[in-house]
C-alpha cells in the first residue's frame, strides 16, 4: 500500500515535472535555433515536424529531446495507472488497454521523430497515425475513468477530453489536407494546440495526482 499512497505520487510528480520541463525546453530551444534561418516562423505556418526536419541545431535539439521524452511519457502513463488505483479497484482490462495503447503511441512518437518526412515519408506518416490516434484513444479512456472517480476534480477529465478534441481535430485536418480538401497551413495551428493542451494536461495531473494525499 505504501507504493500507491506515497511512492507513486512522488514518482509521478518528479517524472511528470521533468517530462514537462523537457518538452517545453525542447520546443523552445529548437524554435530559437530555427528562427535565424526561418524568420517567417509562426504557429500558423510552421509544423513542429518542419523544425525537426530542418538540418542543423533545430533538428538535433527537437529530435533528440522528443525521443528522450518518449519513454518518460510512457513512464508517466504507467505511474498514472498506478496512481488511479489508490482511488479504488479498477478493471484490469482498463489498465492493460491504457498501457498497450500508450506503448503504440510512444512507438509512433519514435517513428515520426527518428525518420523525418524528407527521409521516409511512409514511415513518418505511419508514426503520425500511431501517435495521434493513440493519444485520442488513450486520453478518451483516461478521461472516462477520471470522470467516474468522485474524488477527482472535474478539471482533470476535462483536460483529458480537451486533448482528445485537439488531437482528433488536427488528425482530421491532416487527412483533409492529404486528400486535397484544405491547404497545407490549415492544420498547423491545431498541431500547436495539441502540444499546448498536452502540456496543460500534464501540468494539471502532476499538480493534483502528484500530491501524497489529494483532498476529498
Amino acid at each position: 500500500m505504501t507504493t500507491n499512497t506515497f511512492s507513486t505520487p512522488k514518482a509521478l510528480r518528479l517524472t511528470g515535472s521533468f517530462c514537462l520541463v523537457l518538452a517545453i525546453l525542447t520546443v523552445l530551444t529548437s524554435v530559437l535555433a530555427y528562427l535565424p534561418v526561418n524568420p517567417d516562423f509562426s504557429i500558423f505556418n510552421t509544423y513542429l515536424s518542419d523544425i525537426g526536419d530542418t538540418a542543423g541545431w533545430p533538428q538535433v535539439l527537437f529530435n533528440s529531446g522528443t525521443i528522450l521524452a518518449a519513454p518518460l511519457r510512457y513512464l508517466v502513463i504507467v505511474l498514472l495507472v498506478l496512481r488511479l488505483r489508490s482511488f479504488g479497484e479498477h478493471p484490469k482490462a482498463f489498465e492493460v488497454a491504457v498501457l498497450t495503447v500508450g506503448a503504440f503511441s510512444t512507438l509512433g512518437t519514435v517513428f515520426m521523430t527518428a525518420v523525418p518526412f524528407s527521409v521516409g515519408p511512409a514511415v513518418h506518416k505511419t508514426g503520425i497515425v500511431l501517435y495521434f490516434l493513440g493519444v485520442v484513444f488513450l486520453q478518451s479512456m483516461i478521461g472516462k475513468k477520471e470522470a467516474s472517480i468522485q474524488e477527482l476534480p472535474r478539471s482533470l477529465s476535462r483536460w483529458s477530453f480537451g486533448v482528445v478534441a485537439a488531437y482528433l481535430l488536427f488528425f482530421v485536418l491532416v487527412v483533409l489536407y492529404e486528400t486535397g480538401n484544405v491547404g497545407r497551413n490549415t492544420p498547423v495551428f491545431f498541431e500547436w494546440m495539441c502540444f499546448f493542451s498536452s502540456m496543460g494536461w500534464l501540468a494539471a495531473h502532476v499538480l493534483f495526482l502528484g500530491k501524497e494525499t489529494p483532498p476529498a
